[in-house]
């Protein structure tokens, strides 16, 4: 392998070693359960994208993306929480990702990231900043930086239209509305990501 492609693997390593720690952290699960979890996780899922055909460093940005989001996934579905060490994770694998140019990393991250700010305040403003966390501001913004703008506002998309299908049944069952039920977004926000990464290997974007 070049060097551009060892640099794959450093980043790799470091958002396994990272999601661990926040597995341990936030799941309870001890590291020497945890560690070769997600390692596991990480090399069966490169495994799987390079036999779909996606190149080697694509197949191994979107394993390691897919590890931290299900990582983000429990957690928030625990403990309403978004762990900075995986959307630090998910910056590391920007910082190399091939689906994007620089500028369009920075695009989007800007965009997303301002985005969700702009929505926090406004739910601020009304009394419901619990609405919408920071820990959803700075995926959001992990999200653009990986995927840019276009590719970040479809996930974005398919984890509102995702939370809102699922809040709605309980919603109807309490008597309340959809908005009111209290839905960790980022389980939709982290399934949205992996989804629409696996989409840009297999389109090649």
């Amino acid at each position: 392998m070049g060097l551009g492609a060892w640099a794959f693997v450093a980043i790799a390593l470091l958002v396994g070693a990272l999601t661990a720690l926040a597995v341990r952290r936030d799941l309870g699960v001890p590291l020497r359960w945890g560690a070769p979890l997600t390692f596991a996780t990480i090399s069966l899922t490169y495994a799987l994208a390079l036999t779909l055909g996606a190149a080697q460093t694509q197949a191994l940005a979107f394993a390691s993306v897919a590890a931290a989001s299900v990582a983000i996934a429990e957690i928030d579905r625990r403990h309403y929480l978004i762990p900075d060490l995986l959307v630090a994770a998910l910056m590391c694998v920007a910082l190399l990702f091939p689906f994007v140019t620089p500028a369009e990393a920075l695009t989007g991250a800007l965009c997303l990231g301002g985005l969700f700010l702009a929505v926090r305040h406004g739910f601020a403003n009304t009394g419901r900043a619990e609405a919408l966390g920071l820990g959803d501001v700075k995926l959001a913004a992990a999200m653009g930086a990986l995927l840019g703008l276009q590719f970040g506002l479809i996930a974005v998309a398919i984890a509102g239209v995702a939370t809102l299908a699922v809040a709605a049944p309980a919603a109807l069952r309490g008597g309340g509305s959809a908005t009111q039920i209290k839905t960790p977004f980022g389980i939709g926000l982290a399934t949205a990501l992996s989804a629409t990464a696996l989409m840009c290997t297999w389109s090649g974007a």
